[in-house]
């Protein structure tokens, strides 16, 4: 069983990524929702307290629209949410009898990285409140305070730069190509992600000389960027990657080896 639906597969670069912002655009809110956020905050605070693991809340992207038009340009339409708004519209209790569209639906970004001498980067979560032990590509949240351009506007492709910045010490220069491959939805943990492909013109050696920012990663992985050892990981680890890593790694197979290995891989998965 699929924990993630593809909404939009694609190549998009910086120019073909279009996003607009209105704050306004919330999720509904009832006071009885109001208590409900409360209690599911302090109970997951306590959980992850019990962990000793930290919770932060702060305000993220809401995807409230995306359409892909015939200019081949992705456009999205981004409102505002948090994380403790997320919280709770992920729990099953608060999601019952609700459109998704109705959900927090906060924005986040991953990315798969290859190196130049032809590994992807890869991490085992830890330290976070889901999917926690299993494997996953580089990424988190869009933070609306945080990810925006000069002129204030959301910027998708600094947010996933961020990210990477973070988890792994790499720097914009160590980049030389940056695309976005398309939007997915987890199904698990309800909301929408970005899957990014991250080309570096260093190798994996000087990867692992780098200093991360916060210690999210605890160790790097890396994978041959090979069509059989993609497709071997995908099925040897099917239900031990994130919902949203996995399809990431997807794109990314069909980006590299064609429709083929795609088509395939994704019908084996099922």
């Amino acid at each position: 069983m699929r924990e993630f639906q593809i909404l939009v597969r694609g190549c998009f670069d910086a120019e073909r990524l279009v996003v607009s912002y209105d704050e306004s655009l919330r999720m509904p809110r009832t006071p009885s929702d109001e208590d409900c956020i409360e209690a599911c905050w302090r109970q997951k605070t306590q959980e992850m307290e019990q962990r000793r693991a930290v919770l932060y809340d702060s305000p993220l992207y809401r995807l409230a629209d995306w359409e892909v038009r015939l200019d081949g340009r992705l456009y999205l339409t981004l409102g505002l949410t948090s994380y403790k708004e997320y919280v709770a519209s992920r729990e099953a209790s608060f999601a019952q009898g609700r459109g998704r569209r109705e959900l927090s639906n906060p924005l986040a970004v991953c990315s798969v990285i290859e190196t130049a001498d032809g590994q992807l980067l890869l991490d085992r979560r830890r330290g976070v409140d889901v999917y926690e032990g299993r494997y996953h590509v580089i990424g988190g949240f869009c933070e609306s305070e945080r990810d925006r351009d000069n002129a204030g506007r959301p910027d998708l492709f600094g947010a996933i730069r961020r990210e990477i910045g973070e988890e792994t010490g790499l720097r914009r220069d160590d980049i030389a190509r940056q695309l976005c491959l398309g939007l997915v939805y987890d199904l698990v943990t309800p909301h929408p992600e970005l899957c990014f492909l991250t080309c570096l013109h260093i190798p994996l050696a000087e990867v692992r000389q780098r200093q991360p920012a916060d210690r999210e990663v605890e160790r790097l992985l890396s994978l041959p960027a090979r069509a059989e050892s993609l497709r071997s990981f995908l099925f040897t680890h099917h239900g031990q990657i994130s919902a949203t890593g996995e399809p990431a790694l997807l794109f990314y197979g069909g980006w590299r080896f064609g429709e083929a290995w795609y088509a395939e891989t994704l019908w084996r998965l099922t």
